[in-house]
């Protein structure tokens, strides 16, 4: 390039002089003018060379973001490769635990079906078992189509409604109600932790039927075999049905909605021959003290059991229970009517406390010969 420069300022000269005196000649020789192309031509090599790096370095900054995102690839790339080689162990590691956390949720997807269809089966086992408390298999379930079988005929659908009665379909309901329960649990511990709330479930029922579902709520752990406990809140208007619940304990709290407060339920209301029967037992197995009400209790205690084993009642019936099933009494029915209806009374009292303590023994010794499991809950009661 220096050369190059040198011939041409040399040019320059000879027509610089060439202008001042024109005569002058210039003078070159074909040394020189060979030296002059080639030059040229070496020279613009090099401009065609620079003007490719030029072009390439526009291209490039044409596309400097896309330049930028290949670079910082590049920088991922080499990053991501010094990991992998620096954790090679872990990452191992972390691919076997994958492939074990694979294994295993495809096995939990596969119990999880299974369990979709043990809990159906224990869901119709359920509803099944409640059925037979009220029916004795005059209905029970159809396990594969979960529909009612009505004297082993499987019902269609809308069939039910026109053959149960309004209390048998609360009935189903109910059994369904109790069989629904495992559908509730997630794992075996939930069982643990449920607590059911029965809103009044005897509705339009026959008072038999009654009994047996306090039966039901009573078994309700043998029934759902994994519950090793019983919680549950039952609510209703029917006073009947409450005191079978108290008098049987199968409930352990009573309490009554009144005036928009909730009270202590007075057992007493409901169950009133127990109480009438305990106060005698206090009187002739505790050392009780007979008091004014103890003849009515007497007769209150020998009424019931006249209506329990003879359905009509008469108005001498007190006198020929009396008479047929405690023939050695001979006071109680004088005590009964004497001192169990109203009228005027001597200062003198018209019977001895231990006529009364005889009379209360002879009635108790009468039920423990015929329902000894009454005069049990007495002891039970009467600590």
């Amino acid at each position: 390039m220096e050369y190059l420069r040198r011939q041409i300022e040399r040019f320059i000269e000879s027509v610089q002089d060439k202008i001042k005196n024109i005569n002058k000649s210039i003078v070159l020789t074909d040394e020189q003018l060979q030296s002059l192309e080639k030059s040229e031509t070496l020279f613009n090599g090099v401009i065609s060379s620079n003007n490719e790096e030029i072009e390439a370095i526009n291209n490039k900054k044409d596309k400097i973001g896309e330049e930028n995102k290949s670079t910082r690839k590049e920088i991922i790339k080499c990053a991501y490769n010094h990991l992998i080689d620096e954790h090679k162990n872990n990452i191992e590691s972390v691919i076997k635990l994958r492939a074990q956390w694979k294994s295993l949720n495809d096995e939990i997807k596969k119990k999880r079906e299974q369990q979709k269809v043990s809990k159906k089966e224990k869901v119709a086992s359920t509803i099944k078992t409640v059925l037979n408390y009220f029916f004795a298999e005059k209905y029970t379930l159809d396990e594969e189509n979960f529909r009612l079988i009505f004297d082993k005929n499987t019902l269609e659908k809308d069939q039910a409604k026109n053959i149960l009665s309004e209390g048998e379909k609360n009935i189903v309901a109910f059994a369904y109600f109790i069989g629904d329960t495992h559908l509730k649990i997630e794992s075996e511990d939930d069982y643990q932790k449920l607590f059911f709330v029965i809103d009044d479930p005897i509705s339009s029922m026959d008072f038999s039927h009654v009994y047996t579902l306090c039966g039901v709520i009573r078994d309700i752990s043998k029934i759902i075999d994994k519950l090793k406990r019983e919680r549950f809140l039952i609510l209703t208007h029917n006073n009947d049905f409450m005191r079978v619940l108290a008098s049987n304990n199968i409930i352990d709290k009573k309490l009554l909605l009144k005036k928009g407060e909730l009270i202590d339920f007075n057992n007493n209301l409901t169950v009133p021959y127990i109480n009438h029967l305990m106060d005698i037992y206090e009187i002739c197995r505790k050392n009780g003290i007979p008091t004014h009400t103890t003849a009515n209790s007497i007769r209150h205690i020998i009424e019931t059991l006249t209506k329990f084993e003879k359905i009509d009642v008469t108005g001498e019936s007190i006198a020929e229970y009396i008479k047929e099933n405690i023939k050695d009494d001979t006071k109680s029915y004088t005590l009964i009517n004497d001192l169990s209806h109203g009228g005027w009374r001597t200062e003198q009292s018209p019977i001895t406390d231990e006529d009364y303590i005889e009379i209360c023994e002879t009635i108790v010794k009468h039920i423990e010969i015929k329902y000894i499991g009454q005069v049990e809950y007495c002891k039970k009661i009467c600590k």
